[in-house]
């Protein structure tokens, strides 16, 4: 056997204390073999964990890595169902102003100066005085001293009246229901002219429905009460109860499907001229019509479409574009409207109509996008604050429209506040950190941004669309109160009354008087609408008839 002789200085380190730097082992050549076949397997083996433990640190940080990012989406899907769940709160519970709150104030997240101005009348401002209520027709009544008062209490001599009476006013309101019973006159002819019938009567006074007791004046009363003030059926049933009414529910469900084909042709004439204009409102919200004929649904729509002298209603089991284009047709003008998808398909198809998109939504939005999310609340209330300053820009242009030199002005101010938003909107588009919900916003305000700034060249285009918004509400008080329409005539009817009453309201119209005498009207051309609607329409009416559909005096020639 060859002995190996080997240094230990070769393979200890300098570090090793000094006895084992000097000492020497002496190794057999198969040991030496067997010592360096176990040192290799141990380093091969070494290195296989090492490799193991690299792969299972890449796993682990991919793993952590991914559940990073799933933290983060759900941390971010957590901060939006905050936020919603916020919001349904508010419009459930919260206020329906959008004005800011005093919360806001209080931290500072608004530009607006503080106001000491009380409420309720402003010294200075002059009042309206007393109605004095000439045109309602005075009933005299007598009131006198009894019998035991008009003389003396202690020498029991009579007083003597003179004429300086006293006069005081109060003003009623009787309504009495009663029974108008016309008696005709039967006549006997005297003569022998065969043409001649022998018993002649008088005909009998036209009436609305054939062979109906109801007057006109009851349908006047019905169909107000429900379609202009949003008082149900059932209620004003139980009200004339009290005056010693009784009308069954039937009667007048059978008679508002009679009468609902009078108002079609009116309705008409309101579609054709507001498709006329060269402007347009539009907005829609839910209807229930709980009987359909057709597909069976309850989901409809009550849409508005309107001028600056007319309003038209349709409530359609349809929410897409070909409603507004049934309506509006071909026409060619500016389209005022919310960012609903449909009024975007409407102005892709007819390309003759521009969209001018509601910066009063635009607001709700900055205000909902904060709720839930306190770090929103002064980036939302800044942008609030520019939005009024544009209103308030806008409306002091509109205030010098006819002085040339001060719109010049306006119109530049104007410009430049524009100009400062949409270069501050894309600033903080392009922040790393912007939160979502105020990405979300951003991104369509510039998305939106042509329609929006549309007013800005047009001063007649409004900056938003609550003047349609408005003309839902008697609508929305309808759904409330009475839940919609029973059936399909319930809902044309509906729709034909709006278009009319809100349409009386622009032009200042008795709605009274004119339902009165267009009922009237009906009923003497055989229960069927009158053959010229001029005297209907308002556009058309000549200034005396408005007045006397207004309850005005004529004007003096």
């Amino acid at each position: 056997m060859q002995n190996a002789h080997v240094s230990g200085s070769s393979t200890t380190p300098a570090l090793l204390p000094a006895p084992f730097a000097t000492s020497q082992v002496i190794l057999t050549k198969q040991e030496h073999i067997q010592l360096k076949q176990q040192a290799n397997l141990w380093h091969a083996m070494w290195k296989a964990a090492c490799g193991r433990e690299q792969k299972v640190l890449a796993k682990n940080a991919s793993l952590i890595a991914q559940h990073k990012a799933e933290i983060a989406g759900l941390n971010t899907q957590v901060a939006d169902l905050k936020s919603e769940l916020a919001h349904m709160k508010h419009l459930l519970f919260g206020r329906k102003s959008e004005k800011t709150s005093s919360s806001s104030k209080k931290s500072g997240n608004t530009t607006r100066p503080p106001s000491n101005r009380k409420r309720g009348h402003q010294p200075g401002v002059p009042g309206s005085g007393r109605h004095l209520h000439n045109n309602l027709p005075v009933v005299h009544e007598s009131v006198d001293l009894p019998v035991d008062k008009q003389c003396c209490t202690v020498c029991h001599r009579p007083f003597k009246s003179f004429f300086n009476d006293d006069s005081c006013d109060v003003i009623e309101v009787e309504v009495k229901a009663h029974v108008r019973r016309y008696h005709r006159r039967h006549y006997q002819k005297t003569c022998q002219c065969p043409e001649t019938p022998n018993i002649t009567t008088p005909p009998p006074p036209p009436r609305l429905i054939n062979r109906g007791k109801l007057g006109i004046s009851v349908w006047v009363e019905l169909l107000l009460n429900k379609y202009a003030y949003g008082i149900p059926i059932n209620r004003q049933l139980e009200s004339y109860k009290t005056q010693g009414l009784e009308l069954p529910q039937a009667t007048i469900s059978f008679g508002l499907e009679a009468i609902t084909p009078f108002f079609e042709p009116v309705a008409e004439a309101t579609r054709e001229f507001v498709a006329s204009s060269d402007q347009w409102h539009a907005d829609e919200t839910r209807w229930i019509t709980w009987a359909h004929e057709t597909t069976g649904s309850h989901k409809h729509w009550l849409w508005v479409f309107l001028c600056d002298q007319a309003v038209y209603f349709s409530i359609a089991d349809s929410r897409a574009a070909v409603v507004p284009k049934s309506v509006i047709g071909d026409g060619a003008g500016t389209l005022v409207c919310d960012r609903y998808s449909a009024y975007k398909k409407l102005a892709n198809d007819v390309v003759s109509i521009d969209l001018a998109f509601c910066w009063a939504h635009v607001r709700r939005d900055f205000i909902d996008a904060q709720r839930g999310d306190p770090e929103l609340e002064k980036w939302s209330a800044t942008w609030v604050n520019r939005i009024g300053r544009l209103y308030h820009l806008n409306s002091q242009r509109l205030e010098v429209l006819d002085e040339p030199e001060q719109l010049a002005t306006q119109q530049l101010r104007l410009e430049h506040q524009v100009e400062q938003m949409a270069t501050r909107r894309d600033q903080e588009l392009n922040r790393p950190k912007l939160r979502v919900r105020a990405k979300k916003v951003l991104e369509s305000l510039q998305n939106h941004w042509e329609g929006l700034t549309r007013f800005v060249t047009n001063p007649g285009i409004p900056m938003d669309n609550n003047a349609a918004e408005q003309a839902l509400r008697t609508g929305v008080v309808g759904r409330k109160n009475y839940y919609g329409s029973g059936s399909v005539w319930s809902a044309d009817i509906a729709a034909f009354l709006f278009s009319v009453f809100m349409t009386l309201k622009l032009w200042d119209i008795n709605p009274k008087i004119w339902l009165g005498a267009y009922l009237e009207a009906c009923a003497i051309n055989g229960r069927k609408p009158p053959d010229d609607l001029t005297p209907y329409l308002p556009w058309l009416m000549s200034e005396e008839r408005l007045c006397e559909m207004r309850n005005h005096d004529p004007p003096k020639v």
